[in-house]
């Protein structure tokens, strides 16, 4: 069944499998071909990732989150000297985890800044500091001020810190999403013949070749045999532009090619003949209006657009999934070469003429009829 292709991993295992995804396909579109062997870059898209977990795995925040407190931000000489404590009281330690049948627990770090005050003294003088600060004024300056920053950042180590009130505007969000009449659905529990998969990761073919994914939601409906793919977006432009971002941030990418990945498990799982995979939907809510979430279904058309390459109505191309894949493997199969073919057969020389800047061929067309 469906759950049988679910893979059971954790998120770092499943973003460590070198398969391409939908952020990788995006990556190829938006920047080239550089992207496949290069220096992957991380965005840390905090707002959106705590609304993701909050809604689809709330027993996971604590472990990934850590909410700050409302104090004032300090000033620069005290952050530099506890980030000087911090770096030293965060190091990984070296020494070996295991001591025959004994194992020693690390031992758990302080969060109270005035438990450092030798360090205080040490990081001061090494800054060049408080020059002429005493001791005592030096300790007192920097606990008063810095005591909520160094808690908040030694609590947060290996999580993502996020601001109070940042933290209250993902909760409201994810609790409209989770009781909204519009999505509500999505969260329900308990429902006859209905299961609900939430992050649900896979590892199958498309046209042929091997890809991954991650999908926030994934109903199925045992009665009807139907397999609706779902997928919550954020962000700060308003509901009515997310036809604007659907391009724009390729999202296009991942509904076409999490719809044809679930289609291809469908396909090659017998209990699951007659099983339709539905339209990709993608659930939208704005930061700025966290109470108005809408929903935005993707035609067939659209999806065999978006799998086959298309241009928009300003004239701009969109490679299609299948394109995508096919660049991404020849990289891979030509140790991560950065160059396309016809990149490399022109010297890395682009021609820049009217019809690739303004999308107009027509341009080309008149200067020829003025030369008749």
């Amino acid at each position: 069944m469906i759950e049988d292709h679910n893979l059971s991993m954790k998120e770092g295992d499943y973003r460590d499998l070198d398969i391409p995804s939908y952020s990788m396909l995006s990556s190829i579109s938006k920047q080239g071909l550089d992207v496949v062997g290069g220096v992957k870059q991380s965005f840390n898209l905090k707002f959106g990732s705590l609304v993701d977990c909050m809604c689809f795995e709330p027993e996971r925040v604590d472990e990934l989150f850590t909410r700050g407190s409302n104090a004032k931000a300090p000033t620069q000489n005290v952050r530099v000297i506890c980030d000087a404590i911090l770096s030293v009281i965060n190091k990984p330690s070296t020494a070996p985890s295991n001591n025959g049948p004994f194992v020693r627990k690390a031992p758990k770090k302080v969060v109270t800044l005035s438990s450092y005050s030798a360090q205080i003294i040490v990081a001061a003088k090494s800054l060049k500091v408080y020059t002429s600060y005493n001791d005592a004024k030096i300790i007192n300056t920097v606990v008063k001020a810095g005591s909520d920053y160094f808690k908040d950042k030694v609590e947060s180590f290996g999580k993502n810190l996020i601001k109070n009130e940042m933290w209250e505007h993902a909760a409201a969000t994810a609790n409209t999403l989770i009781t909204h009449r519009f999505t509500a659905k999505f969260f329900a529990k308990g429902l006859k013949d209905v299961q609900i998969f939430y992050q649900y990761k896979f590892d199958t073919i498309v046209d042929g070749r091997r890809v991954k994914g991650m999908l926030d939601c994934l109903v199925v409906n045992h009665k009807y045999k139907l397999i609706i793919p779902v997928d919550l977006k954020t962000g700060e432009s308003p509901c009515k532009e997310f036809p604007i971002l659907y391009t724009m941030h390729r999202y296009y990418i991942q509904g076409a090619l999490y719809r044809e990945a679930l289609k291809s498990i469908v396909d090659n799982d017998f209990e699951l003949h007659g099983y339709t995979v539905k339209e990709f939907e993608f659930v939208y809510i704005s930061k700025l209006n966290p109470n108005r979430p809408m929903r935005f279904l993707v035609s067939e058309d659209m999806h065999q657009l978006a799998l086959n390459g298309f241009t928009d109505r300003h004239g701009v191309k969109y490679e299609g999934v299948y394109e995508l894949l096919d660049l991404y493997y020849y990289s891979k199969e030509n140790d991560d070469i950065d160059y396309t073919q016809d990149q490399i057969d022109c010297e890395g020389l682009v021609l820049m003429d009217a019809e690739t800047i303004t999308g107009n061929n027509n341009l080309n067309n008149t200067e020829d009829e003025a030369n008749i």
